[in-house]
Parts: C-alpha cells; sequence; structure tokens
C-alpha cells in the first residue's frame, strides 16, 4: 500500500485559496525579471506610440429642429390650412440623414476641396519617428540613401488639380525635381505632368497648380483627385451625426480630423449648408403656394364679383327682402356647406399641380367633394317648400357671401405668405457653432500608458506562468505537495562545486576497464539462472586492450579487481560541509522516520527522467546513513547506463548482471567502498534484456537475503518514464522515493511517474526536490543561513567564527 492516495491525481481542491494566491505570488518573485521587463517593454510601446500616433481631434456643433405649427382665426382659413404642407413635426432619423446627404456635403466638399488627397510617401512607423525631430519647412536629409522616402519637414500645397475620368480615385506620383520643378507619374511609373511651382501645368488631360512644395530633390508624395460621389461618401462617413437625448430634437454634429482649425472650418460649414438647405426647402414650397394663390385670386374675385350682381339686381327688382326664420336657417347652413366645398376645390386644384388626377390624393379629396355636395342636395331638399322667390334671395346672399370670406381669406394667406417667405429660416436652429478644439480625443496618452502598464503586468505573469508550465518545469516542492498531494522529504539546493567537479571529471575521464571475467559454474548458495541469460550478456565496452583488469582466480570464483581510479567526487566526503550536504543530512533524518513502517528495509531511489541526479544523491545519501552508524548496502540496478561506480571510485564490472546470471556471488559484487558501514554492488555488464533479468524470482530472493544483512538496502533504478525497470523494481522495494530535478519536469511529467507507480503498486513514501537553484532572499533563503553556520575547512570547530 502507498503512504498516500496515488489513484488520482489532480490538483487539490480550490478551497485553499491562500495557497493558490501563494503559489502565484512566489512564482511572479521567482521570474520577477521577466515580469518586469515583459511590463517595461509593453510600456514603452504604449509611450511610443503616444508620441507617434497622429492626434485626432474632433469639432462638435448642436442644431435644434423643431416643428412648425400654425393657427387660422376664422373658418375659411382653417380650411385652406391644409394647402399649406407642414415643415415641422418631421422624425429626427430623417433629419439626420439629410444632413449627411449629397445636397448638404456636396458645396462643403468643393468650399474646402476635400475631393482632392496629397500625402508624403514615408516608411511605415520609421517615417513618424523621424518626422518626430523635424522642423515644418526643413527636411531631414534621406537615410539609408532612400532618397524617394520622405523623413520630415516637407511641405506641399496642392490648390487644385482635375484629371480624365480613368485616373479618377488612383494614387499618382509626384516627384520633387529641385528648384521649383515637379513631375507627375501615373501608377504604373509613367510621366503624366511637368510643372513649376506657382504656375498651372497643363498636358495628358491633367490640369494642376502647387502653391508651396518644399523637399529634397527624388522625394515622392501621393496624389489622388476622388471622383465627386467618392469624396462626398469619404466625407458623410467621417461625420458623426446623433440625437442628444430622445424625442429632443438636439442634433450633435461632430467631425473628426488631424487639422483643428480645418475640422472646424468643415463642421460649421456643413451646419451652415443644412441650415441654407432647409430654409431654401421652406422658401421653395412657400413661393409654389403664393403662386398658387395668386393665379386663384382673379377666378375669385370675378365669382366675387357676379354673386355681388346678381344680389344687387335681384333686390333691384323685388325690392328689401327679409328673411323668415326657416329662411335663415336655410341661408347658415347653406353657407357652411358652400364654404366647405369651395376649399375642398381649391385643395384640389393644388393637388393637381403636383398629382395626377387618378393619384390616391386626388381621389381621396374629389370623394370628400362628392359627400359634401351630396350632404348639401339633402340640407337643401328639406326647404323645398319654401316659396321660390325666397329660396332664390337666400340662395344669391349665400353666394354672394361664400364668395366674400374665400376671396378674404386667400387675400389674407397671400399676404402671410409673402411675408414669412421673406423671413423663413425654416424649423433648423444652430444652437453652438463648432470651436477650435483645444486637445486631441486620441489618442489619450494617460490612458493609453495605463492600459498599457495593466496590460504589461498581466502578458509578463501570463509569459512567466507559460514558462514554468511549459518550458522550465516544477521548482517549488509546496507546489507538488499541493497538486499530487505528495509529501516532500526535502529540497536539496544545487551545489556548485559539485557541478565543477562534474566538469572536470568529464573532461579528464579515464577509459573503462575491458570485459569483466566470468564464473563457469553458479554461485554458491544461489540458484543459477538458464544458459541463455549468461550468452546474451554483452561486456561493457573499454577504449582500449591495456586497460582490461587482471583476472584473479580463487578456487571456483573469478574475482573482479577493485582498484579503479574514482571519475567524480563524492560531495559527501570531499565537502562535508556544502549547503548540498546538508540539505542531504535534513533528507537522511525525513528519510528514516519515514521507513519505520516500512514492509521491507529495501529503499528505491528513482526518478522520471535521466540527469535528475539520483545517482548523486544514492551515493552522497548511502554515505550519510552510514556515517551515522547504519549498515548500508548500495545497489547500483540501472543495467543499461548505471554510473553510480564513478562516484565511489569503482569498477563498474563484475556487478549485479553477474550476480543475478550466476556469473559471480555476492562475496565478490558487494565491495567496500572505504565508508564504514557502506558495501556497493556495481551494475555489472549490459545485458540485452535487464526488464527479463530484474523480473526474474532470483533478483527478489537476493533482495530479501541481503536485507536480513543490511540495515537499509538502497537501489539506484533507471528513470521511470524511459524504461520499465524503476517500476519493477519499485514493486519489490518496501518504501520508493522519488526524485525530481527543479525545472526539469512539468505537471505532466510527474503526473505521469506517479501513475507509472501506481501500476506497480509500489510504496511511495515521498519526493525530493533536487537541484533548486539559491535565490538571496527568496523562498530556498534558509540554505544560505545553513550555509553561513557551518563550519569552514580552515576552522573545523568553529573557534574563529564570531558570536
Amino acid at each position: 500500500m502507498s503512504t498516500y492516495d496515488m489513484l488520482e491525481h489532480s490538483p487539490a481542491s480550490g478551497n485553499d485559496e491562500d495557497a493558490v494566491t501563494r503559489d502565484l505570488l512566489r512564482l511572479i518573485l521567482d521570474q520577477i525579471g521577466w515580469v518586469i521587463g515583459i511590463a517595461a517593454c509593453v510600456i514603452v510601446a504604449s509611450v511610443i506610440y503616444t508620441k507617434i500616433a497622429t492626434p485626432i481631434y474632433s469639432a462638435d456643433a448642436l442644431i435644434q429642429v423643431e416643428s412648425q405649427t400654425g393657427t387660422s382665426t376664422n373658418s375659411a382659413s382653417q380650411a385652406l390650412a391644409a394647402l399649406v404642407p407642414s415643415a415641422g413635426a418631421m422624425h429626427t432619423d430623417a433629419e439626420i440623414e439629410i444632413i449627411k446627404s449629397r445636397a448638404v456635403v456636396e458645396p462643403v466638399v468643393e468650399q474646402f476641396k476635400l475631393n482632392i488627397a496629397a500625402w508624403p510617401h514615408t516608411i511605415p512607423l520609421l517615417g513618424k519617428l523621424t518626422a518626430l525631430f523635424a522642423q515644418p519647412g526643413h527636411p531631414l536629409p534621406a537615410l539609408f540613401g532612400m532618397h524617394a522616402y520622405a523623413w520630415g519637414g516637407e511641405q506641399l500645397s496642392l490648390d487644385s488639380i482635375s484629371v480624365p475620368k480613368p485616373l479618377e480615385g488612383a494614387q499618382l506620383v509626384l516627384r520633387a525635381l529641385g528648384d521649383g520643378r515637379y513631375m507627375l507619374l501615373d501608377p504604373y511609373g509613367q510621366p503624366l505632368v511637368t510643372g513649376i511651382v506657382g504656375v498651372t501645368a497643363s498636358g495628358s488631360g491633367i490640369t494642376m497648380r502647387i502653391s508651396t512644395l518644399i523637399a529634397r530633390p527624388g522625394t515622392e508624395f501621393f496624389v489622388t483627385r476622388y471622383n465627386p460621389l467618392d469624396a462626398v461618401a469619404r466625407l458623410s462617413s467621417g461625420l458623426q451625426v446623433a440625437e442628444k437625448g430622445r424625442d429632443t430634437g438636439v442634433v450633435q454634429l461632430s467631425y473628426m480630423g488631424t487639422d483643428p482649425h480645418a475640422i472646424t472650418a468643415i463642421a460649421n460649414a456643413i451646419t451652415a449648408s443644412y441650415l441654407q438647405q432647409r430654409t431654401e426647402r421652406a422658401q421653395e414650397e412657400a413661393s409654389r403656394m403664393l403662386s398658387f394663390l395668386n393665379s386663384e385670386l382673379p377666378r375669385l374675385r370675378d365669382e366675387v364679383h357676379h354673386a355681388e350682381t346678381a344680389l344687387s339686381e335681384y333686390q333691384a327688382r323685388v325690392g328689401s327682402f327679409q328673411p323668415t326664420q326657416e329662411a335663415s336657417v336655410y341661408l347658415s347652413g347653406g353657407l357652411d356647406y358652400e364654404k366647405q366645398i369651395a376649399a375642398l376645390r381649391i385643395t384640389r386644384a393644388q393637388l393637381l399641380q403636383r398629382f395626377t388626377a387618378e393619384s390616391p390624393e386626388v381621389k381621396t379629396v374629389d370623394a370628400q367633394l362628392a359627400a359634401m355636395t351630396g350632404e348639401k342636395d339633402r340640407f337643401e331638399d328639406h326647404f323645398k317648400t319654401l316659396p321660390s322667390s325666397e329660396r332664390d334671395a337666400v340662395a344669391l346672399q349665400r353666394n354672394a357671401k361664400v364668395a366674400e370670406e374665400i376671396y378674404v381669406a386667400l387675400m389674407n394667406k397671400t399676404q402671410e405668405l409673402s411675408i414669412s417667405r421673406a423671413g423663413t429660416i425654416g424649423n433648423v436652429h444652430i444652437i453652438d457653432e463648432a470651436l477650435l478644439p483645444a486637445a486631441p480625443v486620441r489618442p489619450k496618452a494617460a490612458l493609453i500608458i495605463s492600459a498599457g502598464t495593466v496590460l504589461g503586468v498581466i502578458a509578463g505573469i501570463l509569459f512567466a506562468f507559460c514558462r514554468r508550465t511549459f518550458f522550465t518545469g516544477v521548482t517549488d516542492p509546496e507546489f507538488v505537495e499541493r497538486r499530487f498531494q505528495m509529501p516532500i522529504f526535502g529540497s536539496i539546493p544545487f551545489s556548485a562545486e559539485q557541478a565543477h567537479s562534474d566538469r572536470l571529471s568529464a573532461s579528464a575521464r579515464p577509459a573503462l576497464p575491458g570485459v569483466a571475467a566470468r564464473r563457469a559454474g553458479a554461485g554458491v548458495g544461489l540458484p543459477a539462472l538458464p544458459g541463455s541469460f549468461a550468452r546474451l550478456i554483452r561486456p561493457r565496452a573499454t577504449s582500449a586492450a591495456p586497460h582490461a583488469p587482471t583476472r584473479v582466480k580463487t578456487g571456483t570464483q573469478t574475482v573482479v579487481p577493485r582498484a579503479k581510479p574514482p571519475t567524480r567526487s563524492l560531495l559527501a566526503t570531499t565537502r562535508p560541509f556544502d549547503i548540498s550536504v546538508e540539505g542531504l543530512r535534513g533528507l537522511r533524518a525525513t528519510l528514516q522516520f519515514g521507513l519505520i513502517d516500512a514492509p521491507n528495509r529495501i529503499v528505491a531511489i528513482t526518478s522520471p527522467a535521466p540527469s535528475d541526479g539520483k545517482s548523486f544523491l544514492c551515493a552522497n545519501l548511502a554515505v550519510l546513513l552510514a556515517e551515522s552508524g547504519k549498515r548500508v548496502l548500495l545497489i547500483d540496478a540501472d543495467l543499461r547506463r548505471g554510473r553510480l561506480a564513478q562516484y565511489l571510485g569503482r569498477s563498474p564490472h563484475g556487478g549485479l548482471t553477474e550476480l543475478l546470471t550466476g556469473q559471480a556471488d555476492f562475496d565478490v559484487v558487494a565491495r567496500p567502498t572505504g565508508v564504514e558501514g557502506l558495501h556497493f554492488i556495481a551494475a555489472g555488464a549490459y545485458p540485452p534484456n535487464p526488464s527479463e533479468i530484474l523480473t526474474s524470482a532470483r533478483f527478489g530472493e537476493i533482495l530479501q537475503r541481503l536485507e536480513q544483512q543490511f540495515d537499509i538496502v538502497m537501489i539506484d533504478t533507471p528513470p521511470l518514464l524511459a524504461v520499465a525497470d524503476a517500476a519493477i523494481i519499485a514493486h519489490i522495494a518496501g518504501s520508493t522515493v522519488l526524485v525530481m530535478r527543479a525545472g526539469a519536469h512539468s505537471e505532466r511529467n510527474i503526473g505521469e511517474s506517479l501513475k507509472k507507480l501506481r501500476r506497480a503498486r509500489a510504496r511511495l513514501i515521498g519526493g525530493v526536490m533536487n537541484a533548486v537553484p539559491l535565490k538571496s532572499g527568496g523562498r530556498y533563503g534558509t540554505y544560505d543561513y545553513a550555509y553561513a553556520y557551518t563550519y569552514t575547512a580552515s576552522d573545523p570547530l568553529g573557534t574563529n567564527t564570531p558570536g
């Protein structure tokens, strides 16, 4: 059974928020240089952007759209009010579209020559940077020999240009020739026009005039003459028109650009053009109505004259007439019908000027006129009992009175229209004209730099997280404990002394000896494996024959000589007070507590991958355990690349392979190391089938026998993720320790290693974080205190250490 639950390798529960916060802070502190560096780069980029970005200004104007209403003082005027179309009550959305219409925008385009564009040919970004150091009118010299580009200080004023239709919208090239001369080229580089500043130039269907040109000879500019529709569309797309509030009738017009003076003038010109358009429209309606009324006045005047003449002749012939009560009712009712019918007839005549007789508008008025005539006829039928003389007198009075009222109403309306047309300003008023903006609306330097600072810090933290997760691996022991619920016995700091010694040993390492002698028969007291294993063993290669060891026969045994100069220094003996050795001493104490409940005294030391330092840890930890009075047997079970013999200065031949294949017995392969209580079994020759040898029953029997003779049997295994040997050994061992090199493994590697141990039913008691880098002021600062407190080589008793 394992000392902890290995069935699930998932993150710890998310309720430990403090631990997660501490882990994040440690992650940032561990890679604070990267975080600060990336944040600084983003901040510098933000500052540079605010400097080189073209400032954009905004000019705003306010316009009010009102509804026009009118009142009439008499019934005839009320009837004629329908004749005048209302200019008010228009929806604000319609007014916004009118402001953007071609009728309003096109005069502004022509006024400010917005159908012409000219700009210098610059290198993106670099051209803007150099322009910061230039003064207008003083062009900078060309950099890198690029004379065609503008580097800052150039000036060009294009007064006018007209081009043929095929060249409208094309990007033409204007090249300065020096001495005020220039040449215009088409998009393919063919010359079109050559001219002089201040003089109108013509040619190839092009007419143009340039008033100012300050540039080095060879400097190029781009010139474009836009199609009228495209120019209007460009200006309309730059306009921002919106109603302020809801149903307020107040419209805000905004125009943005790089020149504050120009955009202010353009915004005011657009509001003026819109006001003029609405005024002309209102005056046009009034003029059309006035013309119609003037055409109707002579006819109405004749009708009044005929009605009054007929009434006068009747009165002269009959005499005075006093209508009865019934005749008075007939007179008043007839007046109302006649006035309404007359108003409808005038309305129909006015509509016929704009619509046909079959239009729905005219048909509607015809239907109203027919209905009103029918009602009038029914009204008159009620008075058929009146004497004919009385009816004729009342009819004449009615006709004269109706004709007079209609004529007077039209006269009054004509005078009103004449006065209103002279003072018509439409239903639009300019509340606020656009003023010169004092500051650009973008870029907002403070906002951009602040956002850059925040984004830079976030980017730095994300980079640090990705770097640790995907590139540098896990370095924090507490993170491993929390993530995988696995106890960490200790963190062994990186030893610069050991690294230096390993480099020296690698540069001066002698060749390994030749093939070890093989024993003819089986070992004493141990059963031999089948002969196929012995025949397949491949001896360790040597670089030269003279280094082959001498074969010494002792009875039936072939003894391999032990004499072998050390190839790697053993830090526990050469530098006993090194900081890494102090860390191993702490691991020794923790490990002994972990072995109390172990089913046997066999300890397997393994790691996820090669070069994790498990051989270094095994050799030094075994020495420290022996120095504490333990009888320790150290076995190099890496039958593929075993190098543990290099730390102990012993030959790698005649080791575990020979013991398992029956070519040597325990008394021959178990060698003293010079450290009291510590024996060592090397890996031996290279077998072609190490996994089969380790899974044999002989390996388990040998370990059981050795466990009875030693307090601790420590086995150095191959890497877990490389081969299956380590899992086989961990299954037999009573305790397994996983060695992880700081920063060398991702979370996935560690998780896969633990899964492999779980499948092997290994008893994993904990892990060790090896080669942890020292960081002053960091979380591994305790090793700094340990290093300062240990004895020095010149003062082992600490007599010269103050305090």
